[in-house]
């Protein structure tokens, strides 16, 4: 019903009235601006009551969900160790004395770029045979070493082991089990390895040891065939034909000085050699000397008979027969001594050899025989050339087929010995497929749980209640926004 036109228009409302119209205008202006729209958006404080509730209910929600997950999610408890694999390798030489040198050498564990033992070992921590003998060791069963995590840092030669169990003391068991079964089965490996090495080198030695048999055989058979036991006994032969023919030169040169000395004092004496021995020889004996000395005394009393008698004269026919007697005598004495006969003994007895002559006739005496010794030395030496020479010229071929079958049974020890050394250093090295694995790390038992934690409920429902805020946030500024755009487009 509208006013009459004669009707006041009303009192202006008191201060108050107008103050709280005033609020009502502001804000009616600044809802209808773009901010106001975006921020304070359209349907008034029952829209933000709305939207206030539907962001607690959302802070409830997260809230419950996270203290729900940290008080009835199971708690879990973590151990393990870290393993590190040494980066260098190790060598090692044996030397045979007279036969050669076996050496074995192993790479490091990391010299490969397409094979890594931390993969190999990774996988084998993962494999069921450790987690076989790990489970057999706690007496439960494998199934439930399912939470094997292992985690390999690159260039680097660490393996870190971590395991999940619900029980503290049964994280730390499950751990040293894991940790004990891992190394036994390394242990295995390597001795299926050195077991599958010996093996292989035994079969081959086998071979080797036959070649040495063989060749051993031929050289003992050689060896009774034909008398020569070693090169050695060859060498020594022909070292002593040199020795031989040295001596017989040095023997003959000898010789020949003391035959040239004997000579020139055999001149000096004017007697030859052979005359100045056989007058020492019949001058030394007592018997022919003491006939020498009677005859040279008939001699003279025959001259002096000579000289008073006629040679009927009984005295001068008496010393007659009796200096025959004494030649004959002479001469008989003589030949016995010298063993030769018709030689003039008599003119040996008359030859003088009284003061240095006689000293000369032994000199050369002496040095006749010595010179005549060492020509039957020399002699001997030369028949004892000729045999060793013949015989170093018959034990030639002989020797060298010996020394070639010498060095194949050497070559065939050689052969041998090294590869019993390379069996010896094989097994020496065990880890060269399966390099040695340390501990750095072992295990602790755990002091708390790992799950669940209250960083992660907490930083869980603040991140899910954030987003669910950025969700009521656009719902918010849909319409405004909307609203804007079309007025702008």
């Amino acid at each position: 019903m509208k006013r009459p036109l004669t009707q006041n228009p009303p009192e202006p409302p008191p201060y108050p009235r107008k103050s709280a119209m005033t609020r009502e205008a502001a804000y009616e202006t600044a809802r209808k601006s773009l901010l106001g729209r975006i921020i304070i958006g359209s349907g008034g404080p029952r829209r933000w009551f709305r939207y206030m509730l539907v962001l607690m209910i959302g802070a409830l929600f997260f809230g419950s969900v996270a203290a729900a997950y940290y008080l009835l999610s199971p708690r879990t408890y973590v151990s393990g160790f870290t393993l590190t694999l040494p980066g260098s390798g190790a060598g090692a030489s044996v030397n045979l004395t007279d036969l050669g040198q076996a050496t074995s050498a192993t790479s490091s564990a990391f010299s490969s770029a397409s094979l890594s033992p931390t993969e190999n070992y990774k996988r084998l921590l993962q494999s069921d045979r450790v987690r076989g003998t790990a489970a057999e060791a706690l007496n439960v069963q494998s199934r439930e070493f399912a939470g094997i995590r292992v985690r390999l840092v690159d260039q680097t030669p660490l393996i870190y082991v971590r395991l999940t169990e619900s029980d503290p003391d049964l994280a730390y068991a499950s751990a040293n089990a894991l940790l004990a079964a891992f190394q036994a089965n390394l242990d295995e490996l390597r001795q299926e390895e050195l077991d599958a090495r010996d093996q292989a080198y035994r079969q081959s030695l086998a071979g080797y040891e036959l070649n040495v048999a063989a060749t051993r055989q031929a050289v003992i058979a050689y060896q009774a065939e034909n008398g020569l036991i070693s090169i050695d006994q060859y060498q020594t032969l022909v070292t002593q034909t040199d020795e031989l023919e040295r001596t017989l030169e040095e023997t003959l040169d000898r010789a020949r000085a003391l035959g040239n000395r004997s000579s020139r004092l055999g001149e000096l004496i004017e007697l030859p050699e052979e005359v100045a021995a056989r007058v020492l020889i019949l001058r030394g004996d007592q018997v022919f000397e003491t006939l020498r000395e009677q005859l040279a005394e008939s001699a003279a009393q025959i001259a002096s008979f000579q000289q008073m008698y006629g040679p009927n004269h009984p005295d001068m026919r008496a010393e007659t027969e009796r200096h025959a007697g004494l030649v004959e005598a002479l001469n008989s004495r003589g030949e016995a001594l010298l063993g030769v006969a018709g030689y003039g003994m008599l003119h040996l007895a008359e030859i003088n050899i009284d003061g240095e002559r006689a000293e000369l006739l032994r000199q050369v005496v002496d040095l006749s025989a010595q010179a005549e010794g060492a020509r039957a030395e020399a002699r001997s030496l030369q028949d004892r050339l000729l045999r060793n020479e013949q015989r170093v010229e018959d034990l030639a071929p002989i020797a060298a087929r010996l020394d070639s079958l010498l060095r194949e049974h050497q070559v065939a020890e050689t052969v041998f010995a090294s590869a019993l050394a390379r069996l010896d250093t094989s097994r020496a090295d065990v880890f060269a497929s399966y390099p040695l694995a340390q501990l750095l790390e072992p295990p602790a038992r755990p002091e708390g749980p790992s799950s669940p934690s209250k960083k992660i409920a907490a930083l869980a429902a603040f991140g899910g209640f954030f987003l669910y805020c950025m969700g009521v946030l656009l719902l918010w500024l849909r319409l405004p926004l909307i609203r804007a755009l079309w007025k702008i487009i």
